[in-house]
């Protein structure tokens, strides 16, 4: 019998860490943006639903949505981001329950790290546990604003734009991850977890 867990917290909190752990284990790691990100090849049914919505200004020459300017447009706005969640969310949970469905038939032990979990109720029963990992506010403001091509500002409209608390509420329990990366590995060895290795 397979195990699911689910892993949710607010971007920068340590979600793809975690996973890359249970991966290092002999996990399937599933990265719902990664999946949700596949939805946007050139000449895709999103990519010519988002230039409709959002302008050809978001399309590459390739084809490819400019995910940047993307980004722009919807974290400054409100009621971009929610137009934006409605064209991809129900392509994106379908691309994400047929790969965990597929893993899991397999025989693979599944995680899957998709913040918005709480969103998905039947996705969320599905996995037998799940864990959140959370993070302060400046801590995840440091990491967030380190990474390449991102500005303070930009840091903040993305922190902004999420709810901490929210994101977690669909976990079984919280893990904190505010030291090295070494330190959240230690307490993903959590019991509670019931974890196997490879």
């Amino acid at each position: 019998m397979t195990t699911a867990i689910g892993i949710v917290g607010a971007i920068a909190s340590g979600k793809s860490t975690a996973a890359r752990w249970f991966a290092s284990r002999g996990w399937t790691a599933v990265d719902a943006d990664e999946e949700a990100h596949a939805l946007y090849a050139p000449g895709s049914e999103l990519v010519s639903a988002l230039e409709a919505r959002f302008g050809s200004g978001i399309v590459r020459s390739d084809g490819a949505v400019d995910r940047a300017a993307l980004g722009e447009i919807v974290f400054a706005d409100p009621k971009a981001l929610v137009d934006l969640d409605a064209l991809v969310h129900p392509l994106a949970r379908d691309r994400i329950r047929r790969v965990v469905e597929s893993a899991r038939s397999s025989g693979a032990d599944v995680v899957l790290e998709m913040a918005l979990l709480y969103r998905w109720p039947e996705m969320a029963a599905s996995m037998d546990r799940i864990v959140g990992i959370r993070c302060s506010d400046p801590i995840r403001l440091e990491r967030l604003a380190a990474r390449p091509g991102m500005s303070l500002e930009q840091a903040r409209r993305r922190m902004l734009a999420q709810d901490q608390d929210l994101l977690l509420s669909v976990a079984d329990f919280s893990i904190t991850n505010e030291g090295s990366p070494s330190d959240l590995e230690a307490n993903l060895e959590d019991p509670r977890l019931g974890q196997k290795t490879a």
